[in-house]
């Protein structure tokens, strides 16, 4: 006789219009492979104006869920609703280009993490053969082996690729009144750590396929920072954040004038830079302190 079903593990796919057919196949093999006291539903939530052209293919193929928002929710309204529409007693939340380096594993990995886990999270790979701006940073600041994410593990916790169980996440769920892109998951982060919540990092990543050009991932990285400036003034982050850090330790020796300086002056040659094929972290990092020392930054202070 087959064992009853115990637990079920909602798959949350945040998406805005991506083709998400080959993160379906690899997860269609995962559940596959589960074992008879596990099953897995998919949930789809889609910001994008217009409705997938396979929406209704993958419905059938694959027996998902397909919420469409065409007027947006917001990133983390987005996976809120999503789990709120989701069954699991676990939830494991993707974005729509993730793509598991190890589809057969995946699931199952997550599945016996989360069995004395309340948050696990599985990690960020990139493939090979990439040359754009988003992978080079990706690969030195993203793909990091478990053992080193768990050194700092709330610090180290990403959005991208995490599984977490459901009382844990309606207790804790990302914050709707961010609006605009970036950070969502640092916060998060921070506040499972002023819960005292545990994050557990294993080796069980998911291919980074994110397609955008230089010029997009520096639009998108000046939106994140400037996120990042609201939040600080907000009293949402604190100093884990190693940009905050630097930025609060050249504020308190007074050379964050001088930084303010190097802004006016070289900034715009230095996006023009990284926008041009220098792939250097560090000029990369030094580009992103810049434009956060364009904010006049007033600490904030956390309401518990």
């Amino acid at each position: 006789m087959d064992a009853p079903i115990q637990n079920t593990l909602s798959i949350c796919i945040a998406s805005y219009g991506e083709d998400l057919s080959a993160l379906l196949h690899a997860l269609d093999l995962g559940r596959n492979a589960l074992s008879k006291n596990w099953k897995a539903e998919i949930i789809v939530g889609d910001q994008h104006p217009e409705t997938a052209a396979e929406a209704e293919q993958w419905k059938t193929q694959y027996g998902l869920r397909y919420l469409h928002h065409p007027n947006g929710l917001g990133r983390s309204n987005n996976r809120n609703t999503i789990a709120k529409a989701s069954a699991g007693n676990y939830l494991l939340f993707l974005d729509a280009d993730a793509l598991p380096v190890r589809p057969e594993q995946f699931l199952k990995s997550y599945c016996a993490a989360l069995i004395d886990s309340k948050v696990v999270v599985g990690g960020t790979a990139y493939q090979l053969g990439r040359t754009s701006l988003r992978h080079a940073i990706g690969q030195r600041k993203e793909a990091i082996p478990a053992n080193k994410r768990e050194g700092s593990p709330h610090a180290n916790f990403s959005a991208f690729n995490f599984a977490i169980a459901r009382t844990t996440f309606f207790k804790h769920p990302f914050d709707e009144s961010l609006k605009k892109y970036g950070h969502e998951d640092t916060l998060f982060g921070q506040e499972l750590r002023y819960a005292c919540i545990t994050i557990r990092h294993i080796e069980n990543p998911a291919y980074h396929l994110d397609g955008d050009s230089d010029t997009e991932f520096l639009d998108k990285t000046d939106l994140a920072v400037d996120n990042l400036g609201a939040l600080i003034r907000e009293g949402k982050i604190d100093e884990e954040v190693r940009l905050f850090a630097v930025y609060r330790k050249l504020q308190r020796t007074g050379v964050l004038y001088l930084i303010r300086l190097l802004r006016i002056l070289f900034a715009s040659s230095i996006r023009a830079l990284l926008n041009s094929g220098v792939r250097s972290v560090l000029l990369f990092d030094f580009y992103k302190l810049l434009r956060l020392s364009g904010h006049t930054i007033k600490i904030g202070r956390r309401n518990f």
